[in-house]
């Protein structure tokens, strides 16, 4: 059958998208398979994958594609057949199989079919397709990092690759030798090398970041209330054509409009809600390349770990799902390289064997805390301080007066690492600065907890969503301003003569702390009206590790706020995040705590 015809942007699109969904689910269940080798219907769910993908391919014509997810396929048919015991080994090369499969769908998708050098993935296949005497031991315990000299042209592999699914059993191959694969030549079209084993989770995303599944329930339940909102709309037009005649009577008007008051805001809450579940997608489009990461970790550094996953299926904000996944990548590097031990060491120190790595999500009020937790030897304090005094980043004086917290936020400092040596995977001190700035960025919080020899859990605080959120408001001499209830650890009434001059920095000593003071009066400029109170207000807000005081007059009250920018002309006002309207129609700025943080710094 001749190839279709690619300009068929429908056929295209639908094959993008069943592929992709298979691919994004393939990496967990080949972990997972690894684990659980006798697993019969996973094993018949990640064959029927790979069938699939091959299956649409030739019918589109993408050659290359076909080529690697036979060979892929043939390899899994004789895995479910039990003629290949799952390992380690062959566990790797399917992977790098499957990861040149995410790479040439992802040319496919960018309208950039390229001729990638797939030879080298496919000889590594080849060994667990020969059906000679003796193979199926040589399949289990030859490495795949040295590729067999067998080639896609053997007449021996040939006759054995036709076994798949829709194909009976293939005629036992004769225990010939196999022909070498013949020279490269210049006149050999030039080809783009096969990437290389990823380990960060990064280049193996196919998802489209531009759109999201809607499920049809809430599309149902978001034109529903539509419905409600037209049929209070007219409830005020007739209240409103009422109160243009001479004769209403007040009271009854009064009555009615109190009732359409607290029904246009119930219906507009639900509305509200029922657009940001739209918005909303569960934690585990992240979550879902970390067993792949955390197993080739594993293999790398000569660990044993578990990885456990827990509530994947917690929802955020997408614009939140896009940028937690660089922090969360760090966060497991670091607990992999630097928090759990080898097996020797955790066997020393009375453990067992294989260490555990604990990654949750929760939903807390209006954020969302995900936390990666360890089972490791925990963070040194001591060593902590005395390597940042070697750097310089701290004196032996400031080292002396920190607290456990303040020593633990060392770690995120620019250029700060423990290890003696930079290597592949860490050591150079950008990791954890990393983390900061894009918690920074989200308006999140994160806070460390660690016991020396039993373990450490990074703690991520991250709004659900930066469209609308829930605000504490504040008021500065008369002006009123809008803070990210996100951002706020508490608040307190304190007299200011409580207050310190330290290094030209108010602070305030708060039980084990020492709080670094904002005065928003200052900051903002604003007039002073009347007297100066001795009592005043102190917003406690923290952003990523930093943790300061904001000084106002006093509170006003929470409040849900939708954000409005500024527009180009005000948009870098430092300080200040954006803008939203209150009740009475005035408007009140939207302080930013990343910014107010730098303040401090």
């Amino acid at each position: 059958m001749p190839p279709i015809d690619c300009e068929d942007q429908e056929l295209l699109d639908g094959f993008l998208a069943e592929t992709t969904e298979l691919l994004e689910k393939l990496d967990d269940d080949l972990i997972a398979l690894e684990k659980s080798s006798d697993d019969t219907d996973l094993m018949n769910r990640i064959f029927r994958s790979i069938h699939t993908i091959k299956g649409a391919s030739s019918f589109l014509g993408f050659d290359l594609l076909v080529k690697v997810a036979h060979k892929t396929e043939d390899v899994l048919n004789r895995l479910r057949k039990g003629e290949l015991v799952v390992n380690p080994d062959i566990m790797d090369v399917i992977l790098e199989a499957t990861d040149l499969v995410k790479l040439l769908v992802s040319d496919i998708k960018a309208g950039d079919i390229q001729e990638r050098e797939t030879e080298g993935t496919i000889n590594k296949l080849l060994p667990y397709l020969l059906d000679t005497a003796g193979a199926r031991q040589t399949a289990a315990t030859t490495s795949p990092a040295t590729p067999s000299p067998a080639s896609d042209e053997s007449p021996a592999v040939t006759e054995t690759l036709g076994t798949t699914a829709d194909s009976e059993p293939a005629p036992t191959a004769a225990a010939a030798p196999v022909p070498a694969p013949k020279p490269a030549t210049d006149a050999a079209p030039k080809k783009s090398p096969a990437p290389p084993k990823p380990v960060d989770g990064k280049g193996d995303d196919l998802s489209d970041n531009t759109t999201v599944r809607v499920d049809v329930k809430r599309l149902d339940d978001l034109m529903n209330q539509v419905g409600e909102l037209v049929l209070e709309r007219n409830r005020m037009i007739q209240i409103n054509q009422d109160l243009q005649q001479s004769d209403v009577n007040r009271a009854d008007f009064n009555e009615e409009f109190g009732k359409l008051t607290k029904r246009m805001s119930f219906v507009t809450s639900e509305l509200q809600m029922q657009v940001l579940k739209m918005r909303m997608i569960p934690v585990e489009k992240v979550f879902k390349k970390f067993p792949r990461i955390v197993r080739s970790m594993s293999r790398d550094l000569g660990k044993e770990v578990e990885l456990q996953i827990i509530g994947e299926e917690t929802e955020l904000d997408r614009s939140v799902v896009d940028e937690i996944g660089d922090p969360l990548i760090h966060l497991i590097r670091n607990a992999m390289d630097h928090g759990l031990e080898t097996p020797d060491e955790r066997l020393a120190a009375g453990k067992p064997r294989g260490g555990t790595l604990v990654l949750a999500a929760v939903h807390e009020g209006n954020q969302i805390i995900i936390s990666i937790k360890d089972d490791g030897n925990g963070i040194d304090p001591e060593r902590v301080g005395r390597k940042a005094i070697e750097k310089g980043l701290i004196t032996e004086d400031q080292f002396a007066a920190m607290g456990q917290r303040e020593v633990f936020d060392l770690l995120f400092l620019p250029g700060f690492s423990t290890k003696d040596k930079a290597t592949d995977l860490s050591g150079r001190g950008v990791g954890m600065d990393v983390v900061k700035t894009n918690i920074k960025k989200l308006n999140g919080l994160i806070e460390i907890k660690s016991t020396k020899g039993v373990g450490s859990e990074f703690i991520l605080r991250l709004p659900l969503t930066l469209a609308i959120i829930q605000s504490l408001l504040v008021e500065v001499e008369g002006e009123i301003y809008s803070v990210p209830l996100s951002s706020v650890l508490e608040t307190i009434r304190v007299d200011q003569r409580q207050f310190h001059l330290v290094g030209g920095q108010e602070v305030l000593k708060l039980r084990d702390i020492v709080l670094p003071l904002i005065r928003l009066q200052k900051v903002f400029n604003v007039q002073q009206r009347g007297e100066v109170d001795d009592f005043c207000y102190v917003v406690v807000v923290g952003a990523a590790e930093k943790r300061m005081g904001l000084v106002v007059t006093r509170l006003v009250g929470q409040q849900e706020v939708a954000i409005k920018s500024l527009g180009n002309y005000l948009a870098n006002i430092p300080g200040i995040a954006g803008s939203t309207i209150l009740g009475d129609g005035r408007v009140a700025l939207i302080i930013d705590p990343v910014a107010m943080s730098e303040v401090c710094e």
